[in-house]
């Protein structure tokens, strides 16, 4: 066969399979076709790779209910502790903060410059850190499991670490029965 020839055969295939290419698509219905083989969705994840045990809860979504009612500006997503924290603030009054940390658990919560002291919220282990980050500042930390944990911390303009500490403690006692439940 000379090369003309292979040319004309090879012009001739072309079409043929682009054809038989395109009448495997469908215009009628738009959109991806995906395969069925696992119908549910896989586990949020973080970067690491480890499954996120707080899925699609979000901190702002337990700090604004609490806050709100108390004349706190409306919150604001912090991402200083991990990627899923929430803020507010009430001028002349305090600064509040949840955090859900799905890669640290309470053991590895840093007591700054207070000193951690084991507690209860809901049931769950926790601890509760007066003067954390200085006077009239408290973190109260929840486990939700042994390398997972929600924060909730306060700083006040005026006052103690023991009300910085009453006031963490009720947003942590308001958020916890919306933390998930493992095992």
């Amino acid at each position: 066969m000379t090369t003309k020839s292979k040319l004309w055969v090879l012009a001739a295939l072309v079409p043929a399979a682009l054809a038989l290419t395109l009448s495997a698509c469908s215009s009628e219905k738009p959109g991806n076709a995906m395969t069925a083989t696992n119908p549910t969705p896989p586990p949020s994840t973080q970067g690491n790779g480890t499954a996120n045990v707080f899925g699609d809860l979000k901190a702002c979504d337990l700090l604004e209910p609490i806050t709100t009612p108390k004349g706190f500006d409306p919150p604001v997503v912090e991402t200083a502790e991990s990627d899923n924290g929430c803020a507010a603030q009430k001028r002349r009054y305090a600064s509040v903060s949840i955090y859900l940390v799905p890669e640290a658990g309470i053991d590895q919560l840093s007591a700054g410059q207070g000193t951690k002291i084991p507690t209860k919220v809901g049931g769950r282990e926790a601890v509760e850190i007066p003067g954390d980050s200085g006077t009239e500042a408290c973190t109260v930390a929840i486990a939700v499991t042994p390398n997972a944990r929600m924060t909730a911390s306060t700083s006040l303009n005026e006052g103690t670490n023991e009300e910085a500490c009453a006031l963490a403690r009720e947003l942590a006692v308001a958020a916890e029965p919306k933390l998930p439940r493992v095992g």
